[in-house]
């Protein structure tokens, strides 16, 4: 009979050799699936408990005064332990602590089997939003009342172990037998237990999973069954008898708030589609403009039999559409319909690659690539889109991921063994027969690119986020290159002596001419050599010539192709060029000596294909660099001498949309919560090319009740930007601190630019109190899903960011009271793109501030004063530190594009009482 001791400590701190120590300590006894035995007690550190810690836990100097020590509990814990598995959630955490103590005490530390709930619950459960215990206890509808106390949390892991046994030994036989191989590079010594389950397993077939190609898949489901309804009011009846109808609504939607502005975008959206024009649409926050534009998209879809294409900025709202948005929607037409969700092809996984990754596994093979596949091993008995979104993957997986995810280089031959089952071809069947096609701009715009190879032929769609849809052009034809890009080819054939392909065919392929096979290491050595010497030039041409830094802390050099000093790089390139060719020649000589039935034949003309791609990429960024588009360098100041990204973007896309996209189409909506300027809408008009067809504009108000919700304030004693950085910087984080010792943190702060926010941060971490938790971009972690789920699991938080989080992070109720505004969000001048695109605008006669500087910011603006308020019952204080925003003659156009609210300028001593009286 097995044994488990699911144990929790909390601690002082992360390191016991710091003189960190364990103040409570938990442990759940598991027996044949029951929970046997209960223990807790606090531990006296003999240190003091920091604040920090304190505030976590709740555990305070009067729990741990009178407690024992450790070693007085250690007889007792090695009791339970002996011939036990050690458990715990985080492990590698516990277990060093416990074994320090236990050292510290005299006693052995502990040497039996071990068993991570983290890393089992990641492959138990691959498809949770995060495997942190309060949030796992909380999707598995499990109860744990005190996150970060030790005898909650081993409770809740010892439910979580219980769960995922029962989930293991669910899974099939096939499976099981293949994790089983994959166990001897887990953390968890779990073989014992998998050999258990492989024993037990019953012999019946699950009907809803099929073995293939020596995986286990999920069969999909039918296709969704759709009712062709004899007759279907029409769409005015339908609005006039039912979406008018509050209490019909109600009805069919739980929580159901009457939105006026919900009434009219929708009417609004049905009279653009059925004069086929195009519309605009700024829709406030709060007016559930996506159902909004979801009802009128499926009339027309239906009415019309042909499909309505829905394309989101992000992979997020796209994820929303589907499973929350789509489900309301078929609760409140009287018809059914088909929908379908299209991606790029990259967020596919692509099961001829994995196949062949899993039968290739290595002894030496990194732990997060064999944990991935313990994790893909387990989705696919579940998944039936095979979409990335649904996972999450191990950390550091991405790499992992794009030897995985489906390409255009990839087979899309019906001769592909995987054809029938593939994921990507699924979706795009799925797509074929759907009415509303749910994609995003970047893969509309690929395919308008591409003629069209992926999403179905279309007349009718909607653009929301429509704010980003010039972006995105731009960068959908944009082009990149970095010194892996053809690095790892090189390394991928290697050498004739070494690893890579090289090495095996001369092994594997005796009728290849050994010559052929040296040339080609000789010409990939060459090319290697001259690859890294360009990377190093323009390393040091960027250290020379940097412009500015942008938000990843990356400094930016705008390139001169006619000045002096690329010269040098001139011939460096012409270099790389001759040797990249010679080496893809040499390459292209050995498929010619390979027999045509070979499989690799067909292997290495991908390899070529690939390479071939990065040569033209190179041969465009540097080589012949095409007009109409701005080129830069960026450098990783702290990365390798060979950190260089070359980057280029088109100017102007206006005219590409104008031709290529809107062109072709019968009626487009664009709608965003920031569109307009000044309540107009030509900057957004001729963004996108829409001067010369015919545009229906229309506000929508937000039905939030901003004078009662919202406090624009702006410090009268904060110094002019003009009268130097350095000032302004010391004042901004003075107002910032003061500000969040009022509120209690609760409080994001916006930069500009990510060298200001990094100095703010180290000014705000010395005067801040330990019991403040300090959170930057770019300083703990670029993410910013993980920034703000942090920002939210503290009580005393102060989030900062740049120009990610001015948009797009919703922190709703009290997480989020204050945000302050550092500058207003004017590009750097000197930014590649904004300074192309103003050099522009000065030929034709126009003014740069007016036309793109000024429009750009107040957009940006919007996008971050609609952070603060995400709810009817949200309350906060935007507070500008910028005094531009009363003082420039501009600053008014910032102020009339906003709701209605308060702005209240004051000195920073009257502000604290208001602020106080506020909140």
């Amino acid at each position: 009979m097995k044994r488990f001791v699911i144990i929790d400590v909390e601690t002082t701190g992360v390191s016991y050799a710091k003189g960190d120590r364990i103040i409570q300590l938990a442990f759940v006894v598991v027996e044949n699936t029951a929970m046997t035995n209960r223990y807790m007690t606090y531990l006296n550190p003999g240190r003091e408990i920091p604040p920090f810690i304190q505030s976590l836990t709740c555990i305070e100097a009067t729990h741990v005064e009178t407690a024992p020590s450790f070693s007085e509990v250690a007889p007792d814990l090695l009791e339970v332990l002996d011939g036990a598995y050690f458990v715990a959630h985080n492990a590698d955490f516990d277990l060093q602590f416990i074994n320090a103590e236990l050292t510290g005490a005299g006693y052995p530390p502990f040497q039996g089997p071990v068993l991570d709930t983290v890393e089992l619950a990641r492959i138990s459960f691959p498809t949770a939003d995060s495997f942190r215990l309060s949030q796992l206890t909380k999707q598995l509808d499990m109860n744990h009342q005190q996150p970060h106390r030790a005898d909650s949390d081993a409770e809740a892991a010892a439910q979580l172990l219980l769960q995922i046994f029962h989930r293991f030994a669910s899974l099939p036989k096939l499976t099981l037998q293949q994790i089983d191989k994959l166990a001897g590079q887990l953390k968890s010594d779990v073989s014992s237990l998998l050999h258990e389950w492989l024993e037990n397993h019953p012999d019946e077939a699950d009907p809803l999973l099929e073995e293939y190609g020596g995986l286990v898949l999920r069969r999909p489901a039918d296709d969704e069954s759709v009712t062709e309804e004899k007759s279907i009011p029409s769409f005015e009846e339908f609005y006039t008898t039912c979406m008018k109808n509050e209490q019909w609504c109600k009805e069919r939607i739980g929580e159901y708030e009457n939105r006026p502005g919900q009434l009219e975008m929708i009417s609004f959206i049905h009279e653009v589609f059925n004069d086929r024009s195009f519309g605009l649409i700024e829709a406030g926050t709060g007016t559930g403009k996506t159902l909004a534009y979801l009802v009128p998209a499926a009339f027309q879809a239906k009415e019309h039999n042909c499909p309505v294409v829905i394309s989101t900025h992000t992979v997020q709202l796209q994820e929303q559409l589907v499973k929350q948005e789509l489900p309301i929607l078929n609760s409140l037409l009287p018809f059914s319909f088909r929908s379908a969700v299209l991606k790029g092809r990259n967020h596919y996984l692509c099961l001829r690659k994995f196949s062949s990754a899993l039968h290739n596994q290595s002894w030496n093979e990194s732990y997060d690539k064999t944990l991935s596949k313990a994790q893909i091993l387990v989705w696919l008995t579940a998944t039936e889109t095979g979409d990335v979104e649904e996972l999450s993957l191990a950390s550091h997986s991405s790499h992992f991921w794009n030897e995985l995810a489906s390409d255009s280089f990839s087979c899309n031959s019906p001769k592909c063994q995987w054809f029938a089952r593939c994921f990507y071809q699924r979706a795009k069947r799925k797509a074929k027969k759907a009415n509303l096609i749910i994609t995003n701009h970047s893969l509309v715009l690929s395919d308008v690119m591409t003629d069209h190879q992926v999403i179905p032929k279309y007349r009718y769609a909607i653009i929301d986020e429509a704010h980003h849809f010039e972006e995105t052009a731009s960068e959908q034809l944009g082009q990149q290159l970095d010194y892996h890009s053809l690095l790892h080819f090189i390394n991928e054939l290697g050498s004739c002596d070494g690893e890579g392909l090289l090495a095996k065919w001369l092994v594997t392929m005796p009728e290849l001419d050994s010559h052929l096979l040296t040339e080609a290491e000789d010409c990939g050595r060459n090319l290697k050599q001259d690859w890294y010497e360009l990377f190093a030039l323009l390393h040091q041409h960027a250290e020379k010539n940097a412009d500015n830094y942008n938000e990843r802390g990356r400094t930016v050099t705008t390139i001169d192709f006619h000045g002096d000093d690329w010269v040098i790089i001139n011939d460096a390139v012409d270099r790389c060029s001759f040797y990249l060719q010679d080496w893809i020649d040499s390459i292209g000589k050995l498929k010619d000596a390979m027999k045509e039935e070979s499989s690799e034949k067909g292997m290495i003309a991908f390899f070529v294909e690939r390479v071939q791609t990065v040569a033209d990429t190179f041969a465009d960024l540097l080589k012949h660099p095409v007009p109409g588009r701005i080129h830069w360098l960026e450098v990783d100041t702290k990365g390798p001498r060979q950190a260089v990204y070359v980057q280029s973007k088109p100017v102007d896309v206006s005219e590409l949309l104008a031709d290529e996209f809107f062109h072709g189409k019968d009626s487009v909506v664009l709608t965003s919560a920031t569109l307009a300027v000044n309540q107009q809408f030509q900057y957004i008009i001729q963004r996108l090319g829409l001067e010369d067809v015919p545009v229906k504009t229309k506000i929508v108000d937000s039905p939030f009740q901003w004078e009662n919700q919202v406090r624009l304030m702006v410090p009268t004693d904060m110094p002019m930007i003009q009268k130097g950085e350095n000032a302004y910087i010391e004042a901004a984080v003075m107002h910032i601190h003061r500000v969040a010792m009022l509120t209690k943190g609760k409080m994001l702060v916006l930069f500009t630019s990510y060298e200001m926010l990094k100095r703010s941060y180290q000014l705000l971490k010395e005067l801040l109190a330990d019991d403040y938790m300090l959170i930057a971009q770019g300083v703990q972690t670029g993410s910013r899903t993980k920034l703000t789920k942090n920002f939210q699991q503290f009580d005393k938080a102060i989030l900062l960011g740049t120009s990610s989080f001015w948009e797009g992070v919703d922190i709703p109720g009290n997480d989020l009271s204050v945000i302050a505004i550092v500058r207003l969000p004017f590009s750097p001048p000197n930014d590649p793109l904004f300074q192309a695109k103003s050099n522009r605008l000065k030929e034709e006669g126009a003014s740069p501030f007016m036309k793109l500087a000024l429009p750009q910011a107040i957009l940006r603006f919007k996008q971050g004063f609609g952070r603060l308020i995400r709810r009817s019952t949200d309350k906060g204080i935007v507070i500008v530190l910028d005094r531009r925003i009363v003082a420039a003659k501009y600053g008014k156009s910032f102020l009339h594009s906003l709701p209605a609210v308060p702005v209240i300028e004051k000195s920073l001593d009257e502000l604290e009482i208001d602020i106080s009286n506020w909140l």
